[in-house]
């Protein structure tokens, strides 16, 4: 696991937003974002003193970032978990893209639809530019609309749901979609993004993945479901697929 870099990380919990800029901590924080640790595991990858990692612990304790509780195993163990969300962090400005859908902007001003998109789009990328990575904040707030709308869905089997989420996306957007049940996967091909989104290496459609997690989650009530985007406009591709565990 990459150590962080020299950054301003943001979490969520019940006090509202919290920023941690303290290398040390954010080290315990992206640990933990994997899976609860002990003390011991926490010392060992930050390879810093125990009173060092002690102190920070206790900070971030105080903070509600983390939890600590005795393991259940050997109640000599203490386990750390995370009791907070990741919600992005700051990052070297990069404008080109904003730029680049800015200018593209004056061309589709005629189509309701594709206005609409470039509005959305144009807050994606504008973050960006004003250097912040939003992409996490901008997922969950898709899983909690896709856990809202999910008891519109009547279907409660997988094969079912995937279909039925397959058919709500193609109506709400100007795009066709395809249901992969090998993967599983769903396949979207969107002629907006196809002619107005700029390469950028990356997936971008975090809000869609999002959606799609949430309507599962709600709708199968399985906290384990996972929907990542794995090939998208922004990576070069001319769809986006989005693979489905659950």
């Amino acid at each position: 696991m990459a150590r962080p870099e020299s950054k301003t990380e943001f979490f969520y919990n019940e006090r509202g937003l919290i920023t941690v800029g303290s290398p040390v901590k954010l080290q315990i924080l992206n640990l933990l974002r994997e899976e609860p640790r002990s003390f011991d595991e926490i010392v060992k990858f930050t390879a810093k003193a125990k009173s060092t990692i002690s102190v920070h612990l206790n900070n971030l304790r105080s903070s509600e970032l983390v939890e600590e509780n005795f393991d259940p195993k050997d109640r000599r163990r203490k386990i750390y978990s995370l009791t907070s969300s990741y919600m992005g962090c700051s990052q070297e400005p990069f404008i080109e893209h904003y730029r680049n859908l800015l200018e593209k902007a004056p061309t589709n001003g005629s189509d309701r639809f594709c206005f609409a998109e470039i509005l959305f789009h144009a807050l994606y990328f504008g973050f960006e530019a004003y250097g912040i990575d939003n992409a996490p904040i901008i997922k969950t707030i898709g899983s909690d609309l896709g856990r809202s709308i999910s008891p519109i869905f009547e279907s409660r089997t997988p094969d079912e749901l995937l279909k039925g989420i397959a058919d709500f996306l193609e109506f709400h957007g100007k795009c066709r979609v395809s249901v992969l049940a090998d993967l599983p996967a769903l396949q979207i091909e969107d002629s907006f993004k196809a002619r107005s989104m700029p390469v950028v290496g990356k997936p971008f459609c975090t809000f869609r993945e999002g959606i799609i997690e949430g309507i599962l989650k709600g709708k199968l009530e399985k906290e384990d479901c996972k929907v990542i985007e794995t090939e998208c406009y922004g990576t070069g591709h001319e769809h986006c697929l989005f693979k489905i565990t659950i």
